[in-house]
C-alpha cells in the first residue's frame, strides 16, 4: 500500500510498504477520506516533535476491511469513525474516564502510525459505527470537531452566557458552533481573516471582530454593555491571545483553554485571583464520538462549510504545500 511517511524535518516522502498485519482486539481500515490537520504541517516543518519513519495524519474516515476475533461490536464492511488515541485503560487517569490524557497515551501520527495510508489499523476500543446521514467526506472531520466539541463541553456555557471565542481557525469555528448548539445568547468571535469572521457569523457568531481593524477589549466592553464576557475560550494558542483571555472575562468567570502555545505566557496574575476566575484547559476529545458524529449528521454541526479543497491521496504532497498558504480551512485527502 502507499503510506506518507515522515522522515525527519523538510522531509516527508510517499512509500510503497505492506498492510499492517492485525491482532484479535485490532481492526483494519480502508481509508475513504484524511483531513490535513495544523499538527501535520507542523510536523512536517520540524516544529513539532514526532517520531521519524512514521505515517503522518490522524484525522480520516474508511471502511472496516478486517475485525479481530474479539473485535465484536463492528463488522467488516461497516463505514467508520475512530478515537486516535491509543491508551492503557488501566492508569488512574483512563479509570476515571478522561482516557483522553491517559497517561501512556500515543497519538496516532505523532508516537505511532497514522492514517495517510490505503489502509491503518487501529485497536477496536477506538472504532465507532459512523451514524446514518453522516458521509464518508464530512466523517473525515469528526476528530478536529470532537476536539472543539470536547473544549466547549469542559467551558460549560450556558443559554445566560455571554460568549468570547478567541480565533477563527479550524478548531475555533467548529467550537463556535457548538457554543451556539449550548445556547448562549451572545458569542463574538475574533480573528483577522473576513472569509472565516463571514463563516462564524454563519456558524451563529452574533458579533464577530477583526483584530486587524479593532480592539477585542474594546468591542467585547461595547456588546456586553461594561460587564465583560462571562465565558473566553482561546483557540489561538498565542501569548497574546492567552494573555487577552485574563482581561476580558468577568469576576468569577471561566476561561477555556485549547489553543496551544509553545511559548511562555505572561498575564496579570493578580487578576486572575482576585477575580476567582476558573481556568478549564483542553485536549484532544473524550466521550465524544458518542454524541458529537450524530450532531453533525443531524446538522446541528456543520462541517461541510469547513472543506476547502479535496485532492487524490496521489497528490497528498500538493495538498500539504497548498495548505502551508493558509488560505484554506480544511483540505481533504481522498482515497
Amino acid at each position: 500500500m502507499k503510506a506518507l511517511i515522515y522522515k525527519g524535518p523538510h522531509n516527508v516522502e510517499m512509500e510503497d510498504i505492506e498492510i499492517p498485519k492485525i491482532g484479535p482486539d485490532e481492526v483494519l481500515i480502508k481509508t475513504k477520506y484524511a483531513s490535513i490537520c495544523g499538527t501535520d504541517l507542523k510536523i512536517a516543518e520540524g516544529q513539532f516533535p514526532a517520531k521519524e519513519g512514521l505515517i503522518l495524519g490522524h484525522e480520516a474516515s474508511g471502511i472496516v476491511e478486517k475485525a479481530g476475533k474479539n473485535v465484536t461490536h463492528i463488522k467488516e464492511g461497516q463505514p467508520a469513525v475512530f478515537e486516535p488515541y491509543l491508551i492503557c485503560r488501566r492508569c488512574v487517569v483512563c479509570r476515571s474516564g478522561r482516557y483522553n490524557v491517559c497517561i501512556h497515551r500515543r497519538h496516532m501520527g505523532i508516537e505511532a502510525d497514522g492514517v495517510f495510508a490505503e489502509y491503518f489499523k487501529i485497536p477496536g476500543y477506538a472504532v465507532h459505527h459512523k451514524p446514518e446521514g453522516l458521509s464518508l467526506k464530512e466523517a473525515a472531520l469528526v476528530e478536529p470537531t470532537g476536539v472543539a466539541y470536547h473544549s466547549v463541553v469542559r467551558l460549560a456555557p450556558t443559554p445566560s452566557d455571554s460568549v468570547v471565542v478567541l480565533g477563527a481557525g479550524p478548531i475555533a469555528l467548529m467550537a463556535v458552533q457548538s457554543v451556539k448548539a449550548f445556547g448562549a445568547h451572545q458569542l463574538i468571535v475574533t480573528g483577522h481573516h473576513d472569509e472565516r469572521l463571514s463563516l462564524a457569523k454563519k456558524f451563529g457568531a452574533t458579533r464577530t471582530v477583526n483584530t486587524y481593524e479593532e480592539d477585542v477589549f474594546d468591542a467585547v466592553m461595547e456588546e456586553t454593555n461594561g460587564q465583560y464576557a462571562d465565558k473566553v475560550l482561546e483557540a489561538v494558542g498565542v501569548p497574546e491571545t492567552i494573555k487577552q483571555s485574563v482581561e476580558i472575562v468577568r469576576t468569577a468567570g471561566r476561561i477555556g483553554m485549547v489553543g496551544i502555545s509553545e511559548k511562555p505566557v505572561e498575564f496579570n496574575f493578580l487578576r486572575l485571583v482576585r477575580k476567582e476566575i476558573d481556568i478549564v484547559t483542553s485536549d484532544a476529545s473524550c466521550i465524544s464520538y458518542e454524541k458529537e458524529p450524530l450532531l453533525i449528521a443531524k446538522g446541528i454541526l456543520n462541517v461541510k462549510d469547513m472543506i476547502s479543497r479535496v485532492y487524490d491521496f496521489d497528490n497528498i504532497l500538493d495538498a500539504f504545500e497548498r495548505a502551508k498558504l493558509k488560505k484554506d480551512i480544511k483540505i481533504l485527502v481522498k482515497f
